[in-house]
């Protein structure tokens, strides 16, 4: 380090030899301060509060930069080590919840992430834990009315019939039993896109934008998105049954999910009825009266049995003839 006159004059009389005289130390004393009087001590306090004032400088700016690189790198660090884990592990040691509503039975589920399913019956629900992760996948079999959370970095992924709805935040509903010829998805609020999981059923993104129904004919492949009055479609998650120009074997349909019941149509020529009603949380015993006053048919209610063989109780049944 280089060393100023003053300091190395002032280093050799320290460097002197302890065992002196008193005569030769207070000699050397008188030195000592004469020569401390030499020392321009202005110029030194400058110069030492220049460095001092750059040092600080240089640490206040590298404290600066390093609050600026932890902002842009832990997030940046964190996110690729999640996807580090959900590329690895993504779909090998996930745990499954799955969710059933059997005939006459229908329920409200409330996802992880605070989105809201209500599941009709005959339906399944099944999704992964944990479910927020790159995209929140459901897997849907029956049919569900959705009223999803948003979250723009996870969209929600509905998969149903080789098909998948995706969503950031919206109401729609979705109708896809395996039993069923047609398969539909009614949109109540929002923005949806419809498109293809496995198979290509679609030849392009559908759009669909509030009050539009998509429908797809799985015998024929047709497939076609009309305006429409959706409160008509979802009206079910309200306990609400609406018919509509509905179909004879429609109505036998909806009848059997909904009470849970089997519904047998003995005259052929039945099959040319229609109805257009509305069923808000009627019990069965009073949609048979209702229609039966309402159209040329006779509805007969055979209470199930109990099985002896096998333990079980069969379900009742509604017979349906001409009156």
């Amino acid at each position: 380090m280089h060393q100023s006159p003053d300091g190395a004059k002032f280093e050799r009389h320290l460097g002197r030899k302890k065992h002196q005289t008193e005569e030769d130390q207070y000699w050397e004393a008188g030195v000592l301060i004469s020569e401390l009087e030499t020392i321009d001590t202005n110029k030194a306090f400058s110069a030492l509060r220049k460095r001092i004032s750059n040092q600080s400088k240089l640490s206040i700016g590298w404290l600066r930069f390093s609050r600026i690189a932890a902002i842009l790198i832990i997030p940046l660090f964190l996110y690729t080590i999640w996807h580090q884990i959900d590329d690895k592990f993504g779909t090998k040691n996930l745990s499954y919840q799955e969710i059933s509503n059997p005939s006459g039975v229908r329920s409200k589920i409330t996802l992880p992430d605070g989105s809201n399913v209500w599941l009709n019956a005959e339906s399944t629900i099944r999704y992964a834990i944990p479910f927020v992760r790159r995209t929140r996948e459901v897997e849907l079999h029956g049919e569900a009315y959705f009223d999803v959370s948003k979250n723009p970095s996870s969209p929600l992924e509905v998969k149903f019939n080789q098909l998948t709805v995706r969503v950031l935040g919206t109401q729609f509903n979705v109708k896809s039993f395996s039993d069923d010829n047609l398969v539909e998805v009614v949109l109540k609020e929002g923005s949806i896109v419809l498109d293809n999981n496995r198979k290509g059923i679609l030849k392009e993104q559908i759009y669909m934008k509030p009050n539009q129904r998509w429908v797809l004919n799985k015998t024929t492949h047709i497939s076609a998105l009309n305006d429409v009055d959706a409160d008509q479609y979802i009206a079910w998650h309200k306990n609400k049954l609406v018919l509509n120009k509905t179909s004879m074997a429609d109505l036998a349909k909806m009848l059997e999910r909904w009470y849970g019941v089997k519904v047998s149509i003995k005259d052929q020529d039945l099959y040319k009825n229609k109805f257009t009603t509305v069923f808000d949380n009627e019990p069965l015993y009073r949609v048979i009266e209702l229609l039966e006053l309402s159209s040329p048919i006779r509805m007969t209610y055979i209470p199930g049995t109990l099985n002896k063989e096998t333990g079980e109780t069969e379900k009742s049944t509604v017979e349906i003839t001409n009156q």
